[in-house]
């Protein structure tokens, strides 16, 4: 009989990812990665799965990333994380030993074939040049010498100085070459038909403080000499060359300095002579890209445009109404037509000189796996990554369309409870990050493991949410705790219409502005009986200041803290309604984390306590930033969902469930038909 999903079986879950199909399409090699519940760590290695679903490991590495298959067919090169550093692999396909070609380095974040599969062209972390860097890091003593911004990001960490260059080495050995110098990072590079030149992307000019601005770059790989087809129209990311070599496709907007998802990103085509980009995707009104969250998998990257054979079309990913599918756009503007729809999420893709692509798909009751669409149209999987999920109770969510209050169609989705044991359940309402992600057609482990405990799951898509255009996106900006406040509370209304729930039983949670929207509801509503709050923004006015994107939240505010003095970010946080939250609430954070550092976390805690709300609490972690729930530790993560899944026993009751004690420690207990692995993970 199956059994329900609890917080231990994250160790058990196999994640597939970066699908690259050989060129004659006969195998798909892919990343593969598990948790090891002794080490407390993630580790991967690169396989291989035939046309005919025979799967096997290509690598020996428990640290191996990035396949990419040689033009030739012979060859596959990749990365491992090896003796502390990054090292560029090849591995020949008909079997043998990989060769390591030039030295380690301390990251490696792209590669890519020379079109003769005679050279690699990748992205490393280069020395520290004390001219330009923007800061000095004393290795000995841990100390900085910071001269400008940006000096913190939650994905690198503090900075210290060093920026990822481009670099070319031979595939059969040597010393790579540098390409580039300066201040600026490269993105993923494309090499052109002839092999002559590299595109590719960075923020070479503009003012420290315009962080989401990059350019669309070519550099002669014999000469070094470097070209700007843009310059600071918008953003810009994963340009790929057309066939004939005449245009670089990518993926950006032409509006300025203004990321985080507010516009949609477009498939735009630039000229390699340079000049004004065109749009392919305007008129769709969709984001070409992957909007959708997980809490399986982390941010998501843009993956570079695919030109087919004949240059007539450019293949990308496009979100729509809380979906990723592929869709191919013509290169003279004349016309769209999706290779890959439906309700799912394509999160990876890749396609063989005949037309055959390879793609990576979640879906809600599916984790991910690795399937092939041929070229007739026809779709299979090629992968069974997690077979054990037979034995297990995956509830499927019922989509439903509310209306907000002046008219709006919205979006959600509702898990039931996985064993029914009551008639009235409780329903918790969970709230996204973003606020420009999407919740969607993908797998959600948490919204599982709380169904698992008998409490049913609602979640959807307030306006400031991506995959609906840009005027859904644009709907909260200005307005964080009104128009989408509103959104969030006909969610819950319209999840309330589905089926029986016990009003007096409505847990709200979220993350990152999830977090904001759970501290912000608990203060000016009562309709909730517990909450849990995480990696929240609660004070603006210490946040801009703080965040490696305090920029974007004065955006999305429509305040700038310079023109009066932070009035307005003071008067419109979460903190300053902490007076009127009442109801139980759970605080989580982590320590480095440098999106919405953890004094955001500390200051509700300790105001809700110092106001006599005992039934506040904080779980806090050491070991990971803004990503935890994606990409955190093992333990770190089971223990997050142990937290909050014995919160809200404690405080809805679900019934048939044991709470938990109030003893200190005991929302780090197993839940309901848990039992604590051996090794302590």
């Amino acid at each position: 009989m199956p059994s329900p999903l609890v917080p231990s079986d994250l160790l058990r879950i196999v994640l597939v990812s970066d699908p690259q199909i050989a060129p004659d399409g006969s195998a798909v090699y892919y990343r593969r990665s598990w948790q090891d519940e002794a080490a407390n760590e993630t580790y991967g290695a690169i396989h291989r799965v035939d046309r005919d679903g025979r799967d096997r490991a290509f690598t020996r590495g428990t640290k191996d990333r990035m396949p990419r298959v040689a033009p030739d067919g012979r060859t596959v090169a990749f990365v491992s994380e090896r003796d502390g550093s990054a090292r560029l692999f090849v591995l020949p396909l008909d079997g043998g030993e990989s060769s390591e070609l030039g030295e380690g380095w301390p990251k490696i974040t792209a590669l890519a074939w020379s079109p003769d599969s005679a050279q690699i062209a990748f992205v490393a972390t280069a020395p520290l040049d004390p001219r330009t860097a923007r800061a000095f890091h004393d290795e000995k003593s841990d100390a900085r010498h910071i001269r400008m911004l940006p000096f913190k990001s939650d994905a690198d960490g503090l900075l210290d100085g060093r920026r990822k260059h481009l670099f070319v080495i031979d595939a059969a050995g040597g010393s790579a070459r540098r390409l580039t110098e300066g201040d600026f990072d490269v993105g993923a590079p494309s090499w052109s038909p002839d092999g002559k030149q590299l595109a590719f992307t960075a923020r070479i000019e503009g003012p420290e403080t315009a962080l989401s601005t990059a350019d669309v770059c070519v550099i002669d790989v014999a000469s070094a000499r470097l070209t700007q087809l843009t310059r600071e129209l918008g953003t810009a990311a994963a340009p790929v060359f057309s066939r004939d070599g005449r245009e670089i496709a990518y993926i950006g907007h032409l509006h300025g300095d203004d990321g985080g998802g507010r516009f949609d990103d477009e498939l735009l085509v630039v000229p390699v002579t340079g000049g004004t980009p065109r749009s392919l995707s305007a008129g769709v009104g969709r984001t070409v890209g992957d909007a959708l969250a997980s809490d399986l998998r982390g941010g998501h990257n843009a993956l570079p445009p695919v030109w087919t054979n004949d240059d007539r079309e450019i293949i990308v990913q496009v979100s729509d109404e809380g979906s990723t599918g592929l869709r191919a756009f013509a290169r003279d503007g004349s016309g769209v037509r999706t290779v890959a729809g439906g309700e799912r999420h394509i999160f990876g893709f890749s396609r063989a000189d005949d037309g055959t692509l390879a793609f990576a798909v979640s879906t809600p009751t599916t984790p991910n796996e690795i399937g092939l669409i041929e070229p007739y149209g026809g779709e299979r999987f090629i992968s069974d990554a997690n077979p054990w999920l037979s034995e297990k109770i995956v509830v499927a969510p019922r989509r439903y369309r509310p209306r907000a209050d002046d008219g709006t169609v919205l979006d959600g989705w509702l898990i039931g409870v996985a064993q029914p044991g009551e008639e009235r359940p409780p329903l918790i309402l969970e709230v996204h990050g973003g606020p420009h992600a999407a919740y969607g057609a993908t797998f959600f482990f948490e919204f599982q493991v709380l169904a698992a405990q008998g409490m049913a799951v609602a979640y959807g898509n307030p306006r400031g949410s991506q995959t609906y255009g840009h005027a859904y996106a644009d709907g909260s900006c200005g307005d964080w705790g009104g128009i989408d406040a509103g959104d969030v509370l006909r969610i819950l209304d319209g999840a309330l219409e589905q089926g029986t729930f016990d009003t007096t039983r409505i847990g709200l949670a979220g993350g990152s502005y999830g977090g904001f929207m759970t501290s912000w509801l608990l203060g000016h509503s009562d309709r909730f009986a517990a909450g849990v709050s995480m990696r929240a923004v609660n004070d603006f006015v210490s946040e801009v200041g703080a965040s490696d994107i305090g920029w974007f939240l004065e955006r999305e505010l429509q305040s700038c803290s310079f023109e009066d003095g932070g009035r307005k970010l003071f008067e419109t946080s979460p903190m300053r309604a902490a007076v009127a939250m009442n109801a139980p609430l759970l605080v989580e954070h982590s320590e480095r984390d440098y999106r919405c550092p953890i004094d955001q976390g500390e200051q509700l805690f300790t105001m809700l306590r110092r106001l006599g709300r005992t039934e506040t609490e904080f779980v806090r972690f050491a070991d990971t930033g803004h990503e935890l729930s994606r990409s955190g530790k093992p333990r770190s993560r089971i223990l997050r969902l142990r937290a909050i899944a014995n919160w809200f026993v404690r405080h809805l009751h679900p019934a048939g469930v044991a709470e938990p004690s109030r003893d200190a420690g005991a929302l780090f207990s197993p839940l309901t038909g848990e039992t604590e692995p051996a090794s302590g993970a």
